[in-house]
């Protein structure tokens, strides 16, 4: 299978008959739970386009069946179809999943002025000195930020590892030779973390086009 990474913009389920429509729609019951637990209007709509984001990439994989059950440590996983793996993030008005047959960690981030105390919370002394020497720190903090969560989501930890238990550091090798793909769409950074080699397509999905 190849690897694949698509993002979507959310937007349109703010309009109440779309996001009725998308719950509807949405194959797992666990993430329509898990979509009206939270509190606020964005967050609902964040959560469901990133549902439906990733059952249309899955189905467009060639998945049919979309039964998933969470492993021990949390992680959803396809239960008849264990050899697919995927990821997916959201954050302002943007989801972005993606698939493939080896593991892979998807982050994206809304571009926005870093919180002056998570540098010291999540960055290595020498990834602060790299922020602090770019022209832009609050784009540098971000770029670490997110190859670090697709990093973690890819071996499958998340953030049960300490952030700055790892160095990110662009231009530098990751141990078990994890590459990044880093982009910037519609004033998000997404960051792709996959096997050396990988290549990935690319694409935009359009909630309720297909």
């Amino acid at each position: 299978m190849p690897l694949s990474c698509w993002f979507c913009d959310v937007t349109p389920l703010s309009d109440k008959k779309l996001f009725a429509r998308g719950m509807e729609e949405l194959p797992w019951e666990l993430r329509r739970e898990k979509v009206l637990r939270y509190r606020f209007e964005k967050d609902r709509i964040l959560s469901l386009g990133a549902g439906l984001l990733l059952a249309g990439v899955l189905r467009r994989a060639g998945v049919r069946d979309l039964t998933v059950h969470a492993l021990p440590e949390g992680k959803l996983v396809l239960t008849n179809c264990p050899e697919v793996h995927f990821n997916l993030s959201h954050s302002g008005t943007l989801a972005v999943a993606a698939v493939s047959d080896l593991p892979v960690g998807v982050d994206t981030e809304i571009l926005a002025k870093m919180d002056p105390g998570m540098g010291s919370f999540c960055l290595r002394q020498s990834e602060q000195e790299w922020v602090r020497r770019s022209a832009d720190p609050d784009r540098a903090f971000l770029r670490l930020w997110t190859r670090k969560e697709s990093y973690l989501k890819r071996i499958g930890t998340g953030i049960t590892v300490p952030p700055d238990s790892i160095s990110v550091l662009p231009g530098e090798p990751m141990p078990d030779g994890s590459e990044f793909t880093e982009w910037e769409e519609r004033g998000h950074l997404i960051c792709l973390c996959a096997d050396p080699g990988k290549k990935a397509d690319f694409g935009e999905y359009r909630l309720f086009d297909s």
